[in-house]
């Protein structure tokens, strides 16, 4: 039910507030806040500023989290990088990848691949087309590629803030998650 709300508001296109976030507090953070089938290891650099709105963007997280503890053999692993102006938030599992046929489908709305059904009765194929709604929204993208271990990288892209403006411009201090 809650997929659907998210959706339905997503949908609505109505703009949310938004302030400068650190995207790997906000990784760590989420990460804490969830029981995980897996081990999470989060490997974030420190000061990745984004615009965004914290909600939307920790659902974003949470829902790439959710998807590689489903997925996983025994670990997963959140990394996040300034890179060229991008923040880079990558959660990559162990398990069995996503077949590059199907790493387009599976963004599309109730999606759920053969090998995903027989492993999980729960989900409802609405997580990863969220997540690649929010990045949308605010301006990235959220791609699936091969794990460099094997396994799936889920990389979220965001533009990188310009956190000493946004600062001066709104007279605001970090919003730490």
């Amino acid at each position: 039910m809650d997929d659907l709300l998210a959706l339905a508001r997503l949908d609505a296109g109505v703009e949310p507030d938004r302030t400068l976030l650190d995207l790997g507090a906000l990784a760590r953070a989420e990460s804490r806040r969830r029981q995980a089938r897996v081990p999470v290891v989060v490997d974030a650099d420190p000061d990745v500023p984004v615009l965004g709105n914290r909600l939307q963007l920790a659902r974003a997280v949470v829902n790439l989290l959710a998807n590689a503890d489903r997925h996983a053999s025994g670990k997963v692993l959140v990394t996040v990088r300034a890179r060229g102006g991008k923040a880079v938030l990558t959660v990559t599992d162990d398990g069995p990848g996503v077949p590059p046929g199907e790493r387009d489908r599976i963004f599309d709305r109730f999606t759920r691949l053969d090998a995903a059904r027989s492993r999980d009765a729960g989900g409802s194929g609405l997580g990863l087309p969220i997540a690649r709604e929010i990045a949308n929204r605010h301006g990235g993208t959220l791609v699936v590629e091969d794990a460099p271990d094997g396994g799936a990288a889920f990389v979220l892209t965001l533009p990188l803030a310009d956190q000493t403006a946004h600062e001066q411009d709104a007279g605001r201090r970090w919003a730490r998650a």
